[in-house]
C-alpha cells in the first residue's frame, strides 16, 4: 500500500481492522451488562497478526506501544513507567483509557478506510466495470471520508504525544465536526442507494460479483467482505458519540474537558440527526412520489406529495362491518402519515383506492377487548371526526404497533423516573424495516415499554431517547439491578449535560 497520509500514524500500522474493533467493543458491552459493576475500562481485541517491520514513530515515548501492539493506555510504557500514575484515582485512570480509545479506534477506522479505498475503490479491474453513476453509488464519497479521518487522527497523536498522561480529546472533536459533517451526511443519505447499487450489481453482473469475491480473498481483507468497508462511517460516527457519552460521564460538570466533551457530544448528536433527518426526508419523498403514481381517491383528493410529510406505519388489517354477521368484514389498507390516514382498498397491480383519510389530530384510537362470536381476536378501533373504524390484525404485535403508532406523539421518557421499566441490550444487529421499527447495534440498551405474545419489543434506546419496536430474538433482558441503575444515572447524566 502507498499510504497517502504525509506524517506516519503513530498507532496505525499497529491498530486491528475497525471491524475487528467495533465487533470486540460491542461484545465487551453485552458482557459488562452482566456484571454487577463497571470492571473494565475497555475491552481487548483480539490478537494482531504479524506484520512487516515498522517505520521509526515519532515520539519515542509511543515507539515500544508499535511492536507490542498495547490496547490500553496504563500499558504504554510512557504510562506504565511513570510516578504520576500512582497518583491517579481509578475514576481518573478510566477516563484516560477512554480518551485513548478514542485515538486507537481511529487508528483502526483509518486502517480499515485505507484498505477500502486502495484495495477496492483504486481497483483498475472495477473500475473498468463500473461507470461513473454506479462507481459514486457505490463508493459515495469514501476517499474524502478518509482524508478528514486521517487528519482527525494526526491531531489526536499530537496531542498524545505532548502530554501521554493527561491528554485531552473532546475539543479536536469538536473543531472536527463541521468537517465530519461536509463528508457524513451525503455519505449516510447515500447509503440506500449504495446498498440497493451493491445488490444489484451482485445479483446481475457476474464480472463486478467475481471481482469483488477475488478482492475480498485477498490477505489485506482478513476475511473481511467489501459491505463491511462500506458501513464503517455509520458504525464510526455512532461509536464516537458513544465513546464522548463515556467521557461526559467521567468528567465532573462544571470543568473546562465537561464543557468541551457536552460541546462535542451535541455537536456529534447534531451531525448524526441531520443525517437522519436527510435519510427519512429523502426516502419519504421517493416512497410519497412512488404512491402517489399508484392511487386514486374515492373520497376528496388530498395531495400527497409534501416535504413535511413521513410514513409512520402502513399495511393491510380487516375491517369488521357488522357486530352481527361475522362475514361482514373487508380488507382495508392504512397509511398511518405523520399528519394524515389514508384508509384505502388495495386493487391489482399494486394499486390502491383510498375510500378515506383524516388528519391524525381527529384520530383517537381505542384497544378492544371483546371478542365477537369467540372468533375475533386482536381487535382495535379508530375514532374519526364522523364515524368509528373497527379493526382486526393478524398478529398481536401488529395491533400493538397500530394502537401506539396512531397514539403519536409519545410522551418523552424522563430517566430519573423509569426505575420500574426493564431494560434489554441488542445482542444482534437490528435493521429496521418499517417506519414504527428501531434499528439497533449490538450492546444499545432500550428501556422496554411493552411486549407483545408474539415476541415484538417496543422501547426506548437510552443513547439517544428514539422509539421503536424491535425482535425480541435480537435482545437479551438485563437482570442485575446494579447495572441497570447504573445504565439509568449514566444516560440521565448525558441527557442533562
Amino acid at each position: 500500500f502507498s499510504w497517502d497520509s504525509r506524517r506516519c500514524s503513530v498507532v496505525l500500522y499497529a491498530a486491528q481492522l475497525y471491524q475487528q474493533y467495533n465487533e470486540a467493543a460491542q461484545n465487551f458491552e453485552i458482557l459488562r451488562q452482566a456484571l454487577s459493576e463497571d470492571t473494565a475500562p475497555s475491552p481487548t481485541p483480539s490478537p494482531l497478526p504479524a506484520r512487516r517491520p515498522l517505520p521509526p514513530p515519532s515520539s519515542p515515548r509511543l515507539s515500544i506501544s508499535l511492536t507490542k501492539s498495547s490496547t490500553l493506555w496504563r500499558e504504554l510504557p510512557g504510562v506504565r513507567n511513570s510516578s504520576e500514575l500512582e497518583e491517579l484515582t481509578e475514576d481518573q485512570r478510566r477516563l484516560q483509557e477512554v480518551r485513548f480509545e478514542v485515538v486507537t479506534s481511529e487508528a483502526s477506522y483509518c486502517r480499515s478506510l485505507d484498505i477500502v479505498v486502495e484495495h477496492f475503490v483504486k481497483s483498475k479491474q472495477l473500475g473498468a466495470l463500473l461507470g461513473n453513476q454506479d462507481r459514486n453509488w457505490l463508493f459515495s464519497r469514501l476517499a474524502d471520508v478518509r482524508a478528514i479521518s486521517h487528519s482527525f487522527l494526526s491531531k489526536l497523536e499530537e496531542r498524545l504525544e505532548s502530554d501521554i498522561m493527561s491528554f485531552t480529546v473532546c475539543d479536536i472533536i469538536a473543531k472536527h465536526c463541521q468537517r465530519f459533517k461536509m463528508v457524513y451526511v451525503p455519505y449516510l443519505t447515500n447509503q440506500s442507494y449504495q446498498d440497493a447499487t451493491y445488490q444489484r450489481l451482485m445479483n446481475e453482473n457476474p464480472g463486478f460479483k467475481r471481482i469483488v469475491e477475488k478482492l475480498e480473498r485477498s490477505p489485506v481483507c482478513q476475511r473481511l467482505p467489501l459491505r463491511s468497508f462500506l458501513v464503517l462511517p455509520f458504525q464510526r460516527i455512532t461509536r464516537l458519540k458513544l465513546l464522548v457519552q463515556n467521557i461526559v460521564k467521567r468528567t465532573t460538570p462544571g470543568t473546562a474537558e465537561a464543557t468541551q466533551a457536552i460541546k462535542a457530544l451535541k455537536l456529534l448528536e447534531k451531525l448524526i440527526q441531520e443525517s437522519n433527518d436527510s435519510i427519512t426526508q429523502m426516502k419519504s419523498i421517493e416512497s410519497l412520489v412512488s404512491l402517489s403514481a399508484k392511487v386514486d381517491f374515492e373520497c376528496r383528493t388530498l395531495p400527497l406529495i409534501s416535504q413535511s410529510r413521513r410514513m409512520v406505519r402502513e399495511g393491510p388489517v380487516t375491517e369488521l362491518m357488522d357486530f352481527s354477521l361475522k362475514d361482514t368484514e373487508r380488507s382495508v389498507y392504512l397509511h398511518l402519515f405523520n399528519d394524515y390516514l389514508l384508509i384505502s382498498l388495495q386493487k391489482e397491480g399494486g394499486r390502491f383506492t383510498v375510500i378515506d383519510h383524516s388528519p391524525v389530530s381527529e384520530l383517537r384510537v381505542e384497544n378492544c377487548q371483546l371478542k365477537l362470536h369467540s372468533l375475533q381476536k386482536n381487535l382495535f378501533r379508530v375514532h374519526m371526526s364522523n364515524k368509528a373504524l373497527l379493526l382486526r390484525t393478524d398478529a398481536l404485535s401488529d395491533k400493538l404497533r397500530w394502537i401506539s403508532s396512531l397514539s403519536r406523539p409519545h410522551a418523552e421518557i424522563d430517566f430519573s423516573a423509569a426505575q420500574d421499566y426493564p431494560q434489554m441490550q441488542c445482542i444482534r444487529a437490528f435493521v429496521a424495516q418499517q417506519p414504527d421499527e428501531l434499528s439497533l447495534e449490538k450492546a444499545d440498551i432500550i428501556l422496554v415499554h411493552q411486549q407483545s405474545s408474539d415476541h415484538w419489543v417496543e422501547g426506548t434506546r437510552l443513547s439517544d431517547r428514539h422509539r421503536g419496536w424491535v425482535p425480541q430474538s435480537h435482545l437479551e433482558t438485563i437482570t442485575n439491578l446494579r447495572v441497570r441503575q447504573h445504565n439509568l444515572a449514566d444516560a440521565l447524566k448525558v441527557s442533562t449535560a
